[in-house]
């Protein structure tokens, strides 16, 4: 190899590993920036704040607007309180009460207690299963509808994502996305390396 060449490839050789080091920062920089500062700074007149705190208001109507339109639609809340099995629980809490608590009392009461016992109490369990049944669904369409009336999903989401403490958000999303992260910063330092190499050929090139 040519001495000069050699003695050029020495003198030039730490330009990879520093725009590699300027790649990895730059990265790093961006990557700090989308949560932090937290709070506005102004430098030089400029105002300065982290992506995500700089546009919470506008992150939290987004997803809300997602979660409403997306993820639970009009009529979800009302599809599943109709898919909900309140025969079974119905039943159960009728049985618990007829049998214990109203046997109870009815046995307690004179001249009339003497008279109840396992069939009196097992027809008024049926009367009672029969008579909650029979107005089970249209109780079950009435919590539905007042439910989706009332529970407006985008304030709701809206407001929780706006009352989030961000440096909670900063450590859930680094929970999340750390692996990713980390990838994006070693990118940068690599994409720098090859245009560190490539400074070093053009170097070479015009002498």
């Amino acid at each position: 190899m040519n001495p000069d060449i050699t003695d050029a490839l020495i003198r030039y050789s730490w330009i990879p590993f520093v725009t590699a080091f300027i790649g990895w920062l730059t990265n790093w920089l961006a990557i700090q920036m989308l949560f932090r500062p937290r709070q506005p700074v102004n430098m030089l007149g400029i105002k300065i704040q982290g992506l995500i705190p700089r546009r919470q208001e506008e992150i939290a109507e987004r997803v809300a607007e997602v979660v409403e339109q997306e993820l639970l639609t009009q009529h979800f809340v009302r599809e599943q309180i109709e898919q909900l099995d309140v025969h079974s629980y119905v039943d159960g809490f009728v049985r618990k009460v007829i049998r214990g608590r109203v046997a109870e009392k009815l046995r307690g009461i004179p001249l009339i207690g003497g008279m109840i016992n396992d069939n009196t109490i097992a027809s008024l369990e049926r009367m009672a299963l029969e008579s909650i049944h029979a107005e089970i669904e249209p109780m079950r369409e009435r919590i539905a509808t007042d439910v989706e009336a009332r529970l407006q999903v985008r304030d709701i989401v809206r407001q929780r994502i706006l009352a989030f403490e961000m440096f909670k958000l900063e450590e859930l999303v680094r929970r999340i996305a750390n692996r990713e992260f980390q990838l994006i910063e070693w990118l940068g330092g690599a994409l720098g390396f090859i245009v560190g190499i490539a400074q070093v050929a053009i170097l070479l090139a015009i002498g």
